[in-house]
């Protein structure tokens, strides 16, 4: 499977440009903290840090403080997309928004991993030339990597499958490989 080639290939201290939606996964199952700490270098556009940050705040959402926290302390950078026509090409494949900023962050900082879970941006993944890891096997990894233990992998894939946004599939999928290795 796919996720789990991904997470083979993961390694400390690549640089991941990450997303609106992503951070506020990783945020809601409490482990965007962790997930920084394992890549080592992530950087957020400043669109995205507008729309977690300063939208999330006005409208009371608690991710919106964690992730605050951590552009303060430095786990993550926040940086200018200098060339805008990158912002441009990925408008192109009508991606928009934060999604086309952290695009075309992800091209002119030359990043390894985009890290999102938008579906537009997904199935476009060939044609727009980038490695993508989206908030599945970013958890894998963690527990693959004794980050998190079982119990946490769990209680996050949980919380997962209230948000609604994935495949009960992969969640499926991940939660049985936690269990044969227990």
């Amino acid at each position: 499977m796919h996720l789990y080639y991904i997470v083979h290939i993961v390694l400390h201290m690549s640089l991941v440009v990450k997303d609106s939606m992503i951070l506020i996964h990783l945020a809601k199952i409490t482990l965007l903290e962790s997930s920084c700490n394992f890549f080592g270098r992530v950087k957020i556009p400043e669109l995205v840090f507008e729309e977690t940050v300063k939208i999330g705040k006005q409208r009371g959402f608690e991710d919106a403080f964690l992730i605050e926290e951590l552009v303060r302390n430095g786990t993550i950078k926040t940086k200018n997309v200098l060339k805008k026509g990158l912002v441009k090409k990925a408008n192109q494949f009508n991606v928009f928004g934060g999604e086309a900023e952290a695009l075309a962050l992800y091209w002119q900082e030359k990043a390894d991993f985009l890290a999102t879970d938008d579906d537009n941006v997904r199935k476009k993944k060939e044609i727009l030339g980038i490695s993508l890891i989206g908030t599945p096997a970013i958890i894998l990894a963690l527990y693959q990597k004794k980050i998190i233990n079982a119990e946490k992998i769990k209680q996050a894939l949980q919380k997962l499958k209230k948000i609604g946004w994935f495949s009960p599939e992969i969640i499926d999928r991940i939660l049985l490989e936690v269990e044969k290795n227990e």
